[in-house]
């Protein structure tokens, strides 16, 4: 698992303890992975995690829109992709049990993303000057606008 370090930091600090909290999330599920915790558990894990990273894509796409970010449509989308993978993720999982493959898949895949969209997209709005100042909304239900 990646440390969290300052190529991770986006500037703000809500968005960047999500975004700790996101690959935590991750380690407790290969933790779990690892320790041959039973279906019941494992799904719960990644069903905890989809609804986490559903919540944080709204906060954070709502946050981007408000400050005016240039990153803002790239990520939406990413997010949307991701999202999508998730949902196929979990039918998979619904319908062919748990396999340890498909399992680690999704952990591998999920940390792999999370370390490369954090980089690429989310350190965007370390450029948008009035990133800082304006706080994250707690409220999911502001929704995508892109």
């Amino acid at each position: 698992m990646p440390q969290w370090n300052p190529d991770f930091e986006t500037g703000h600090p809500t968005i960047d303890t999500e975004h700790q909290e996101f690959l935590h999330q991750l380690e407790m599920l290969k933790v779990a992975i690892d320790a041959g915790a039973g279906r019941e558990k494992v799904v719960d894990l990644i069903v905890v995690l989809q609804r986490y990273v559903l919540g944080h894509f709204a906060r954070e796409e709502a946050h981007m829109l408000r400050v005016g970010c240039p990153s803002h449509g790239a990520n939406c989308a990413a997010h949307r992709e991701f999202s999508h993978k998730f949902d196929r993720w979990l039918e998979l999982l619904t319908y062919s049990g748990t396999p340890v493959s498909l399992l680690l898949e999704v952990h591998r895949e999920s940390l792999a993303w999370i370390t490369h969209h954090i980089q690429k997209v989310d350190c965007g709005l370390r450029a948008c000057p009035a990133h800082g100042s304006v706080p994250v909304s707690p409220r999911a239900d502001e929704v995508r606008k892109s």
